[in-house]
């Protein structure tokens, strides 16, 4: 698949653009993710349309400018920059993973989407509650501040009147990774992180009035690990789309 740069501003981000047809199915990474994390779950998709996927400041092929950190709303601004500059065909279904989740529903709050799949979308008040406060989240060359981006990420849930999927990790298995430090997340234990995330996928998608499903394979990167139900739920809004 071939690499197209757009320039966004001042600056260009690399994408892939591939498929034909209505909707485009855009996909927005997590921290530090290229646009090859989704590769396993395109590979399952049946449906045949628009697929973009692509790298955002800092990240991959594209370049990186002097904005770090910057808000998640900054991020969808991005978002916004490139589908513009790439002018795809409409509707949009936006899916996110983790923070790429915040950044689809930053975008879908403020700007028109026919579909959100959000993957293990992240809970931004986490990173606050814990003793030593986490400010910053690190993507690829730049930063996104956290308390900066609160705002944005707590007027975007609410509902979107929009067909919207939350696919939540296995429970017990978001932190399924031997090389993570839970010091950082002190006062709460394994469990109680388990259980706060758990609990804030069901109330993310009871805010949007969104469907919730909860993966069957793997951890955190479920469109690795449980490639189909990130699939399925893409081809449902894509249907529900035409």
């Amino acid at each position: 698949m071939a690499t197209t740069t757009f320039d966004v501003g001042g600056y260009e981000l690399a994408a892939e653009i591939a498929g034909e047809g209505s909707p485009t199915v855009v996909f927005v990474s997590g921290a530090g993710g290229g646009r090859d994390s989704w590769d396993a779950a395109i590979a399952v998709l049946r449906s045949s349309t628009t697929r973009l996927t692509y790298d955002r400041a800092g990240i991959g092929d594209s370049e990186t400018p002097d904005l770090s950190p910057r808000t998640l709303g900054a991020a969808a601004d991005e978002l916004r920059g490139l589908l513009a500059a790439a002018d795809l065909p409409g509707p949009l279904i936006l899916v996110g993973h983790s923070l790429g989740g915040l950044i689809a529903l930053i975008y879908a709050s403020q700007w028109p989407v026919a579909g959100l799949v959000l993957v293990d979308t992240s809970d931004i008040h986490l990173n606050l509650d814990v003793d030593n406060p986490i400010l910053t989240a690190a993507d690829g060359n730049l930063t996104f501040a956290i308390p900066a981006s609160v705002a944005d990420v707590t007027r975007s849930r609410r509902p979107l009147d929009i067909p919207s999927i939350v696919i939540a990790s296995r429970p017990g298995h978001w932190l399924e990774d031997d090389t993570i430090d839970f010091t950082r997340w002190h006062p709460f234990t394994p469990t109680e992180l388990d259980n706060r995330w758990q609990a804030h996928q069901q109330s993310l998608a009871a805010d949007l009035g969104a469907t919730h499903k909860v993966a069957r394979h793997g951890g955190h990167t479920i469109q690795s690990d449980d490639p189909t139900i990130v699939a399925d739920s893409i081809d449902t809004l894509v249907d529900l789309a035409r």
